[in-house]
């Protein structure tokens, strides 16, 4: 069965990898595999004996794990994109993503992580520096803040390409997301007008902070003014939200 270019497909199949990967999920009640590809880690994650449901977006692979493991108790399997798929329970993820959706996909868990007791996710090195990213670094961008409102993140290890089928382009890394109780900055709610603020704060992430949100400024901002100079990359999140609340007068 060959990998779909046009889903970003690169099967992992170094048998040491999958097993640092499968350790990383001990302990683990409930597991969703995001993309069981052609089942080599949906293999590994069954021996944990848990209940595992794999989201796969290519029909065909669907079929093909059902025929591999569907006679097994603990093993389910939708077809659905995990862009947009909704968790039922409290789950652990897991995944080798697609390097052309992963953002999205992470975006939308990020937004369910209520749910999440931790993710372990394979991602292009690329995007793993931008998760992990510390601020005033060329890497830190709205896509890491986003991460790390809600999660707190580090690499576990660097892949390289010869660990997949077809080997990729480019090194690959695998990340552990675990989240915060509420969020980094410990409030009960964030509400999305931050996020349409961080949209506004990045749109040119080289300008300074004053070029980029001037047309929200109805008042003079005293306790934030200090940080016009400086560009979006140099606030801390909590320097965000910081303006955010004196921008929206809150």
């Amino acid at each position: 069965m060959e990998a779909k270019k046009s889903l970003g497909q690169h099967f992992l199949v170094d048998d040491g990898v999958l097993n640092r990967i499968k350790k990383e999920l001990e302990g683990s009640e409930f597991i969703v595999e995001i993309g069981g590809g052609k089942g080599a880690l949906t293999r590994k994650i069954l021996e944990l004996n848990v209940p595992l449901l794999v989201v796969e977006l290519d029909s065909k692979l669907c079929m093909f794990l059902e025929d591999t493991f569907g006679g097994r108790d603990n093993f389910s399997i939708v077809n659905q994109d995990a862009s947009f798929f909704k968790l039922e329970r409290r789950s652990t993820i897991v995944g080798n993503l697609p390097y052309n959706v992963s953002k999205k996909i992470i975006k939308n868990m990020a937004f369910q992580k209520d749910k999440i007791e931790k993710m372990v996710f394979m991602v292009q090195k690329e995007v793993a520096n931008s998760i992990i990213a510390d601020v005033n670094t060329k890497e830190y961008s709205k896509f890491s803040v986003l991460v790390q409102l809600f999660f707190k993140v580090r690499k576990l290890f660097n892949v390289g390409k010869g660990a997949f089928s077809p080997p990729p382009k480019v090194e690959s890394s695998v990340v552990e997301f675990v989240p915060y109780e509420k969020n980094i900055l410990n409030i009960d709610k964030i509400d999305k007008t931050f996020f349409s603020f961080l949209n506004e704060l990045f749109q040119f992430p080289r300008k300074t902070v004053k070029n980029n949100i001037k047309h929200l400024i109805k008042n003079n901002l005293n306790r934030t003014e200090h940080f016009f100079s400086r560009r979006p990359r140099e606030l801390s999140i909590e320097e965000m939200y910081q303006l955010y609340r004196e921008v929206y007068h809150e």
